[in-house]
Formats: C-alpha cells, sequence, structure tokens
C-alpha cells in the first residue's frame, strides 16, 4: 500500500511540475502490433542551402558550452505595457491538496512546493532564436497584445525592479516582438515569434534547425535536453528504440498512430527542446510531444519528442528570414510520342539559310549580349497581338510556340487582360508567325492567322499572382495555317522528364521583347540560356525562389552574371532544346514556356515602371508536368 501510495503521489507531483501534456500510456494496442513499430518514417532532409553543411542560417549553432548559450531568450509579458517600468518578477508557491486511503483511513497532506519560476510563473516563456527575426518557444498561456511582450536575450533574473538595467554578461538585448503563431499538434505545440530584427554577434546568434534525414539515426550523435531550470548547460539525453521506451506495454491509439514519427528518450525535468550535436554545432532536433509513465507501478518515465522534420514546412512558412527550397515531386508518366515526334517534320530548321537583311541589320540584342535571329531558324515562333474591341490594341504583347498545324503553346497570364484582369476572348487575339521584322508589313512569308479558342489550364489562377500552372493553349481553325520554310511546329518534348538529364545545359530561346535599354525590338532576338540546378537558383534568391520556384512544374534559366535573359514582352515564348546525332539531323524540342522572374523599377519617359531583372534567373514552366494535358487538348496531336 505504501508503494501505491507512492505511485500515486509521484504521479502527481510530476504532472503539475512538468506543465506538459500526460500521456496515458495504457490503451489496446499491444505496441508490437502496431503497424510502425521498429520503423521509423523516412523524412527526406530539408535544403537550407546547397553548401556542404546545408545550415538553415549562416553560423547557426556554435557554440564552446561556455556560459548561456547564445540562441535562448526569453519572452516576457506584463499584463499592460506601461507595467514594463515598474512590474518585479517574484518566484511562486503552489499549494495543492492530495486526498488518499491509507490503511482504511483517510489521511489529509498539504503540500508546499517552490517549482521553477519559469513553469509557475506564466509571464515567462524559454525560447530558441531560428533566425535574426524568429524565435520558436513553447506554448505562452497568456494572451495578451503583443505590444505587452519583450524578448530577452540569455536568463533574466536580477530582480531588479529595474529591468531595463538588467544585464547578461555581455550587453542588454531588450526587443519588441511583431506578432506569434501558434503551431498545435495534439493537446501540445509550440508559438513562432516575430521579432524586431537583432544583430548577431558572437555571443547572439540562431541554433541551427536540424538538416539530416530521419534514416540518419542519432545515435551516433550526441543527443541534449534543454532544461529549463539551468540555461547555463544540457543535460545529455539517450534516445531509445520502440523497444526501449515502451517496453512492449500496451499503448493508446493517439501513440500507436504515430509510433513512425515520435522520438523517444529518457525522462528529464523540464526540458522542452531535443538538441543534437554535430561536428561542434548544435540543432534543434525536436520539440516535446508529451511524457509518460511505464512498468507495472508506472515509476519509469521517458519523453516523447516531435520530430521538427515533420513539421518543418509550417516552421519555415511561420518564419522570417528562413527559406526553404520546394521538394520536387513524383515526375509525371512520360508520353511516348514514337520515331515520328509529336507531329510529322517538327522541329527541323531550314540548313546554311541566312537572311541578307539580319546580316546588315544593327538591331540592339536580345536583353544583353542576343543576337538577330533568322525566322528559318526558328519557324515556330508566334507573335500574339490583342485587339481590344473598346481600347488601344496591343501589339506583340507575348510570344508562343507552334507546336502542330492547329496548336500554340504559350503562357496563361498572356491571355487576360492586364488592366482589368478579364480573360481575352479569342476573337480579340492575332497571331503571327514567320515573322522578322515587325515594321515591315508586307514581309514576305508572314502569315496573320485568328484563334479558334483558348484553353487555359484548369489550375491557373491570374488573381494569385504566382503565376503557378502558367499555361494555355490557343487552337486555330482546320487549314488556317501553311506549313513553309518560315512557319514550322517545334516537337514537344520526348526524353526523359528527369531534370537532371537537362540541368546546366543550353536552351534556345526567341521573341520581340525588351532589350537592355527596356525597349520593344522590331527584329526578332534570340540568346542561349544556361538552364541551372534547382539549388543553384534557389540559393541565387532564397526568398524569391522559395515561394517561387517548383520543381518539375518550373524551373529556371538565364545567364545573370552578364544579364542575358527574357524580359517583359517575351513570356510565353519558347525554350528549345537542340537533339539529334549530328547538326544537320538535329531537331528542336520544347521543353520550357517563358512565365516570370524577379523584377525591379526603372524610370523610362519620367515615369517609374517594373521590368525583369536579368541580373537573375527567370523562371520557364516545365511543359514534362502538363504533357499529358497538352495532349489530350490537341486537336491533331496524338502519341503511338
Amino acid at each position: 500500500m505504501c508503494k501505491e501510495l507512492f505511485v500515486l503521489l509521484l504521479m502527481a507531483i510530476m504532472t503539475i511540475c512538468e506543465g506538459a501534456t500526460y500521456v496515458n500510456l495504457e490503451g489496446p494496442n499491444p505496441v508490437r502490433e502496431c503497424k510502425n513499430y521498429g520503423k521509423y518514417k523516412p523524412t527526406k532532409a530539408p535544403v537550407y542551402s546547397p553548401t556542404t553543411e546545408n545550415l538553415s542560417f549562416e553560423k547557426c549553432g556554435e557554440w564552446n558550452g561556455k556560459g548561456d548559450m547564445p540562441w535562448t531568450v526569453i519572452i516576457a509579458a506584463k499584463p499592460n505595457s506601461s507595467a514594463w517600468s515598474s512590474y518585479a518578477v517574484t518566484q511562486t508557491v503552489t499549494e495543492f491538496l492530495i486526498l488518499i486511503s491509507f490503511f482504511g483511513s483517510v489521511t489529509l497532506i498539504m503540500l508546499s512546493l517552490k517549482f521553477p519560476r519559469d513553469l509557475t510563473d506564466n509571464k515567462e516563456t524559454y525560447g530558441f532564436l531560428v533566425s535574426e527575426q524568429t524565435v520558436l518557444a513553447g506554448f505562452n498561456p497568456h494572451h495578451y497584445e503583443i505590444e505587452n511582450y519583450r524578448i530577452y536575450a540569455g536568463p533574466c533574473y536580477s530582480g531588479s525592479k529595474d529591468e531595463e538595467l538588467c544585464k547578461f554578461g555581455r550587453g542588454l538585448l531588450q526587443k519588441r516582438a511583431l506578432s506569434r503563431s501558434r503551431i498545435v499538434f495534439r493537446k501540445n505545440g509550440y508559438e513562432m515569434w516575430k521579432i524586431e530584427k537583432v544583430t548577431i554577434t558572437q555571443h547572439l546568434k540562431p541554433i541551427c534547425l536540424w538538416n539530416l534525414n530521419s534514416y540518419d539515426r542519432e545515435s551516433r550523435f550526441d543527443s541534449f535536453v534543454f532544461t529549463q531550470n539551468n540555461t547555463r548547460s544540457l543535460k545529455r539525453t539517450e534516445l531509445l528504440s520502440h523497444q526501449q521506451c515502451y517496453l512492449n506495454n500496451s499503448i493508446s491509439s493517439s501513440v500507436c498512430d504515430k509510433l513512425d514519427s515520435l522520438m523517444c528518450s529518457a525522462f528529464e525535468y523540464s526540458g522542452f527542446f531535443l538538441i543534437t550535436k554535430v561536428d561542434n554545432r548544435y540543432y534543434l532536433r525536436a520539440t516535446r510531444w508529451g511524457n509518460f509513465l511505464l512498468s507495472e507501478y508506472r515509476v519509469e518515465n521517458r519523453i516523447l519528442w516531435f520530430d521538427i522534420l515533420q513539421d518543418i514546412d509550417r516552421i519555415v512558412a511561420n518564419s522570417t528570414g528562413l527559406f526553404l527550397m520546394p521538394p520536387t515531386p513524383k515526375l509525371e508518366t512520360e508520353i511516348d510520342f514514337g520515331r515520328g515526334e509529336s507531329y510529322a517534320g517538327c522541329g527541323e530548321v531550314a540548313q546554311d539559310k541566312t537572311r541578307g537583311r539580319e546580316r546588315r541589320d544593327t538591331a540592339v540584342g536580345f536583353i544583353h549580349h542576343g543576337t538577330n535571329a533568322p525566322i528559318e531558324q526558328n519557324p515556330w515562333h508566334a507573335s500574339l497581338s490583342i485587339n481590344f474591341p473598346t481600347t488601344d490594341s496591343l501589339y506583340d504583347l507575348c510570344g508562343g510556340t507552334l507546336v502542330s498545324k492547329r496548336v500554340i503553346v504559350t503562357a496563361a497570364h498572356c491571355l487576360y487582360d492586364p488592366n482589368t484582369g478579364d480573360k481575352i476572348e479569342a476573337e480579340w487575339l492575332e497571331i503571327t508567325l514567320g515573322m522578322y521584322d515587325a515594321t515591315d508589313s508586307e514581309e514576305i512569308g508572314r502569315q496573320t492567322v485568328q484563334a479558334a479558342s483558348i484553353v487555359i489550364y484548369d489550375g491557373y489562377d491570374y488573381f494569385r499572382n504566382d503565376f503557378q500552372h502558367d499555361l494555355a493553349l490557343i487552337i486555330m481553325k482546320k487549314d488556317s495555317i501553311q506549313i513553309t520554310e518560315r512557319v514550322r511546329p517545334a516537337c514537344l518534348w520526348n526524353s526523359e522528364y528527369d531534370f537532371e538529364n537537362i540541368a546546366g545545359k543550353n536552351g534556345k530561346v526567341v521573341g520581340f521583347g525588351f532589350t537592355e535599354q527596356f525597349t520593344k525590338s522590331s527584329i526578332l532576338q534570340k540568346a542561349y540560356l544556361r538552364i541551372a540546378p534547382h539549388e543553384e537558383c534557389f540559393y541565387t534568391n532564397k526568398k524569391f525562389y522559395s515561394r517561387n520556384l517548383r520543381p518539375t512544374q518550373n524551373f529556371c534559366a538565364g545567364f545573370p552574371h552578364n544579364g542575358t535573359n527574357a524580359c517583359n514582352g517575351d513570356s510565353g515564348g519558347g525554350l528549345l532544346i537542340a537533339n539529334g546525332p549530328s547538326a544537320r539531323k538535329k531537331r528542336f524540342y520544347l521543353r520550357g514556356v517563358i512565365s516570370f522572374g524577379p523584377s525591379q523599377k526603372k524610370e523610362k519617359n519620367n515615369a517609374e515602371i517594373r521590368v525583369c531583372n536579368p541580373s537573375k534567373y527567370a523562371l520557364f514552366l516545365d511543359i514534362t508536368s502538363y504533357m499529358q494535358w497538352i495532349v489530350d487538348n490537341s486537336p491533331d496531336i496524338a502519341p503511338i
């Protein structure tokens, strides 16, 4: 009976001390029968940076083990913002009653316990700095206005009435909180705080977010628990296997269902963060999911941890200054057009044909370092113009690529009124093929045709402004186009879809878009652009490409070092890659559609306009993810 009393008393004390979720492990599920017993969820490691260490923040996680951890901060709250000048932090004594049965009689016991102030005075919460403006912390139960919070670096227990004088042995740091958001799992979770930007120094720097695959078992690394009652040191702990953790007991359904994503360690008094040390750098590995008691008398105890890799997308999305490279989804099933390619005679160009006019022309290059483009060498290019019935016409608004006798592939955003956002009608659209000199209305071989219909990809939304699924088809009337040396379709992509096979190669683009003076070219221009690996593109501008680069849906291309790239007016045109046994027998295959890219402001005609930024990579829709849709909506294209 004494032993049972001790167990009940211990359970009550630990439940209150922890301030964490208590997990009732008993349940109808023998742990060995859980489908993921002995298995761990295969989570792909996040890409924060393509550098060797793949750090979430530059120089994160560096600490010599002496003094305060440089990423530890305190989030302190006052009932009102004016109270900051007079509020003094005091410790709390908590009293509670336990009624127990002891040798058949009823005994009343009163316990008076003194807890760590961070658990009882909930106006303060510990957190970890993970970027210059983001703190990850445990739940703060108070919901004051955001101006009532302050962020301090390191422990601040001076007890002084004037906390403005509180120093941490390395200088005062007090920052305002700007916003907070909660990330909840089960009844527990954590909070992401946006704070005023801090200056990274030797004594104040972020901890790293974990960056290895969960298959890399942590047993070969040192693991620690951050205990809130001792912020100057970490408590070494041992990560336990499923067998070691659950001791083959029956467990609840909630634990059984998440067995593959919950980590387990020995119990620590007030631990909230699990930290892993790799090569003298510290990483935030997991956050507390709950704690529980084990064995016949439920005295042995464990902490269950929630693997942050399972939640890294939400962590980064709610952070400022942290960026992830978007993951690469499964590739689409390849469509086989056979030896005849997607359209008879597609992708072929005239050989050794050079127009005399091009040799005499001195028009400015395509953006930078481009050249004039003989139309016989680019016979698939289409120039799109819109004749609005009530406003001035917009000529050479976008480009497109002829892929059959009736179908042009272009960008969806080209087919909306840029002033109103209304989708244009097919009868307003004018398509010009075989055009080399836009100023020569009598150019021999030019064909101007009307669209019969327009098909916008179902997932495209013009008003999202993110250019996702930026693809459309223009369908011409039957027999409205004549195939000639100057007007000929390009082939749809007919090789492996894996992006790695084209990364680093050059693709050809043509168009009448802005040149380096940000004026329209009257002569068709061409440039060969290098297709950049996804990681390389992402690293050049993490903030932009973490939102807009979507592997398998789009890719980056260009020469940022010299500004050779597509620009305003080139949208919708194609990026084509040559393939064939020899230069004379090569065909050109459409792989990308010019979509969008980072922009900049320039002054033109005493007005400020937004134009392309050719010193950054442009984004091209990757047609391999949309090939089935293109085939399904093209009246004269079919696979074998």
